[in-house]
């Protein structure tokens, strides 16, 4: 028994447009929920001002 090599193996397949195509997904999906984020944060934030201007009253007069 002796060990043959094959002269010339066979190429791989290329998933290099697979790759770059979830890669692109990927990034998608992760700024999407950094600007979803971003969006809840700043709604709860312009919210909470709105809240305290509301309750403020200016008609109040000063004695």
């Amino acid at each position: 028994m002796y060990d043959r090599r094959p002269e010339h193996p066979s190429p791989v397949p290329d998933y290099t447009g697979a790759f770059l195509a979830s890669f692109g997904v990927l990034i998608f999906m992760a700024l999407f929920a950094i600007w979803a984020i971003w969006g809840l944060i700043m709604a709860g934030i312009v919210s909470w001002i709105a809240d305290r201007l509301i309750t403020i009253d200016f008609r109040r007069k000063r004695t």
